[in-house]
């Protein structure tokens, strides 16, 4: 698959699971959140533990979403378990949904500092291509911790400029499936939608690059979670090939 500098001025790519494995982390930080929840739900009721309702695969799908977005997922998922109030959890009144993300969100940046992630194999060249033709690039990610990915992959310098859940907060911008984040680095990267490309991992990323009016939209397998639309175009960024620019 090519990507030519004389149709494209710039390329938004996902973070989790197209630049980075880092998908696998939120995975599992989840996973241990909602079992975490499940667990304290058996202690303050007297009930039997529930059974997890959400696949390990699931989860990892759900991780695409901001992480306000996946908490409600699971708990959807999982029935809510409204007998669980908030006070058993945390401090009273504080909503639930903040409580699991927070929970997670420490969660996670514990599995960072302790696992790290790793760039994705063609990641670097890929990066270092783009550069070299010209095309300007942006890395997204649903999370708060977007710059911490791309360095503990060793990509941070490689990227022009990074929208994450951070600034999602800040603008009060709604996560993928709308395509408000998107838009966002798009107007970073000075580029009409229509002369960018999205190198996505997630259905819900590539519904938000649509809407955001991308001019090319490419799905990428991921190496940690199943693929939720039509089949992938590319099997990784190894098959991304960038031509030189015409001088």
């Amino acid at each position: 698959m090519r990507l030519d500098p004389r149709t494209v001025d710039a390329v938004v790519l996902d973070t989790d699971g197209v630049l980075t494995n880092s998908r696998a982390l939120r995975s599992a930080a989840w996973q241990e959140t909602l079992d975490a929840y499940l667990a304290q739900y058996a202690h303050v009721t007297g009930h039997p533990r529930p059974r997890r309702a959400v696949s390990a695969s699931r989860v990892g799908g759900l991780t695409g979403l901001l992480e306000q977005d996946t908490a409600a997922a699971l708990l959807q998922a999982q029935g809510r378990l409204a007998n669980l109030a908030e006070q058993h959890l945390g401090p009273a009144g504080e909503d639930l949904l903040d409580l699991l993300v927070r929970y997670a969100d420490h969660r996670f940046l514990e599995l960072l500092q302790s696992e790290g992630v790793r760039a994705r194999s063609g990641a670097a060249r890929l990066l270092f291509d783009l550069r070299a033709a010209g095309i300007r690039t942006a890395a997204l990610s649903t999370s708060r911790h977007g710059e911490q990915l791309l360095r503990s992959a060793g990509l941070v310098g490689l990227v022009e400029d990074r929208v994450d859940a951070a600034d999602a907060e800040h603008y009060q911008l709604a996560g993928p499936p709308e395509p408000a984040m998107y838009r966002l680095a798009l107007k970073r990267l000075h580029c009409v939608p229509g002369r960018a490309a999205l190198l996505t991992d997630t259905a819900a990323g590539l519904a938000a690059g649509a809407r955001a009016g991308f001019g090319r939209l490419v799905a990428v397998a991921s190496d940690d979670a199943p693929w939720e639309g039509p089949e992938p175009v590319v099997p990784g960024l190894d098959a991304v090939v960038v031509p030189p620019a015409v001088r």
